[in-house]
């Protein structure tokens, strides 16, 4: 499993939002500073290509930023 970096300006956060995630063929496996959260393949619909596994992780490393913001 080859883990891929990612790293993007959050407009709605106006904050810089890195991590990196992997994919096992039946989830894909978030991790940042914020924490680490997986997901499996069926939250991309039916399309499971590169471009949609990058824009499903960065929405759920955006999210984990928010939460961490209340917490």
């Amino acid at each position: 499993m080859a883990t891929d970096q990612i790293s993007f300006f959050d407009e709605s956060l106006q904050k810089k939002v890195e991590g990196s995630f992997t994919s096992d063929g039946r989830e894909i496996h978030v991790r940042s500073v914020y924490g680490i959260k997986s997901f499996p393949y069926n939250d991309l619909g039916a399309c499971i290509d590169y471009d949609a596994q990058v824009s499903t992780v960065k929405k759920v490393l955006s999210a984990m930023v928010r939460n961490a913001a209340k917490a």
